[in-house]
C-alpha cells in the first residue's frame, strides 16, 4: 500500500500546476471564457458535446424521472438485471466494452449518476445514500425486485449504500477499485494521499475546471492508472463530453463534497454487515492492496479479484479479466 501512496504523491505535480493555472484563469479571465485548452471556441465546444456516444448494439438510451430528477441510463440484454454504476472521470460508457458479453447473461442497466452526462444536475443530493435511492427508484420503475449490482470508484460507494439500505433486494454485489468514506483504517490513509479529494470538494473547484475539462481529465486519468493510454479515442471523447455538459464538473465534484455525510451514513450502515456474496475487485497497482480486507469490515462473505497489470481504470486496463471475473461471480450458484 505504501507504493500506492508514494506514487500518488509523485504524480500530482502536473495536475497541481493545471489547477493553479485554472485558479489564475478564473480570477483574471472570468468574463472571457472564449477558448478551452484545445483552442476550441464556445460555439464549437457546444457542437462537440451535443450528442452522447451511441449505445452498443442491442442497447437503448433511455431517461426516467426518479427521486425528483431525470436519470439517463442505457439498457439491453436478457435475464436477471445487472446494474453497473460508474465513477468519477467516466460515465455509463465506461462499461461499453463489456456490456455486449454481459448482456448474453443479464439485462444490463448502466445509469449516469446524478451530476453527469444526460442525468440532471440538481443543487443537492450528492451523498451516496441519496444517489443510491436514485438508482433504487429507477430499478423499481423498471419492474425489478432483485438485482445484481456492481460499482466502480464513486459507483462503489453508491453500490454499497444501495446494498446497505436494500440488502434483501441485492442478490450479489461487486465493489470495484475504491474505498468507503469513514471506514477505517484505510479511509484516512488513502484520503490523506488522495489530495484531490479536498480539491474536488471545494465549492469553487467546478468553476475552475469549467471549460478546461479536456485538459483536466487527460492530466487526471494517468495519475491513478497504470497502463499507458488505456482509453480508446471514443471513450476519451465521451468522458470529456459527459463532464463538459453544462454544470457537469460543478455537480460531479459534489460527489466528493458528500464524503463527510457518507462517513456518517456508513458508520450506521456497517453496524449490520452485508449478507449477500461480495466480490472485492481491485487493480493490481491500486485498490487490490486493501480492498478485500476493507470489504470484510462491512460484509460477511467476501471473495477477491486482483486485476493484473491494472491501476484504477480496471475495465479499460484489463478488460478481459474484468469481464471474465464479473461473469464468473454473478453467474455462479
Amino acid at each position: 500500500m505504501k507504493t500506492i501512496f508514494k506514487s500518488l504523491v509523485q504524480q500530482k505535480k502536473s495536475i497541481q500546476l493545471l489547477l493553479l493555472a485554472g485558479i489564475f484563469s478564473l480570477t483574471a479571465h472570468a468574463k472571457q471564457r472564449e477558448v478551452i485548452s484545445a483552442g476550441i471556441n464556445i460555439s464549437e465546444r457546444q457542437n462537440e458535446i451535443a450528442e452522447p456516444a451511441p449505445a452498443p448494439k442491442g442497447f437503448t438510451h433511455k431517461t426516467a424521472k426518479v427521486n425528483g430528477i431525470n436519470i439517463h441510463y442505457v439498457i439491453g440484454g436478457k435475464g436477471e438485471p445487472l446494474v453497473l454504476i460508474h465513477g468519477f472521470g467516466q460515465n455509463w460508457y465506461m462499461w461499453n466494452r463489456i456490456m455486449p458479453e454481459l448482456s448474453k447473461h443479464f439485462t444490463v442497466i448502466t445509469p449516469d449518476l446524478r451530476g453527469v452526462g444526460e442525468s440532471d444536475k440538481p443543487e443537492g443530493g450528492y451523498d451516496k445514500k441519496t444517489m443510491a435511492t436514485d438508482v433504487h427508484e429507477l430499478i423499481k420503475q423498471l419492474g425489478y425486485n432483485k438485482i445484481n449490482l456492481a460499482g466502480h470508484d464513486i459507483g462503489l460507494m453508491v453500490a454499497y449504500a444501495y446494498a446497505a439500505q436494500y440488502g434483501n433486494e441485492v442478490k450479489k454485489l461487486a465493489l470495484m477499485d475504491a474505498l468507503l468514506p469513514g471506514v477505517e483504517p484505510v479511509w484516512s490513509q488513502v484520503s490523506a494521499s488522495a489530495w484531490w479529494f479536498g480539491f474536488f470538494s471545494w465549492p469553487a473547484s467546478g468553476n475552475i475546471v469549467k471549460g478546461r475539462e479536456k485538459e483536466f481529465l487527460t492530466n487526471f486519468w494517468p495519475m491513478v492508472g497504470h497502463a499507458k493510454d488505456p482509453f480508446t479515442s471514443e471513450e476519451t471523447a465521451e468522458f470529456i463530453r459527459a463532464y463538459a455538459v453544462e454544470g457537469g464538473t460543478t455537480a460531479a465534484f459534489k460527489w466528493f463534497g458528500g464524503f463527510k455525510q457518507d462517513a456518517i451514513d456508513n458508520a450506521e450502515f456497517m453496524k449490520t454487515k452485508l449478507k449477500m456474496p461480495l466480490l472485492a475487485m481491485g487493480g493490481e497497482y491500486f485498490a487490490a492492496a486493501f480492498l478485500k480486507d476493507h470489504s470484510k469490515l462491512v460484509a460477511e462473505s467476501v471473495t477477491e479479484s486482483n486485476i493484473k497489470g491494472a491501476g484504477h481504470w480496471i475495465v479499460q486496463e484489463n478488460t478481459q479479466q474484468v469481464q471474465k471475473d464479473l461473469i464468473t461471480f454473478f453467474t455462479s450458484k
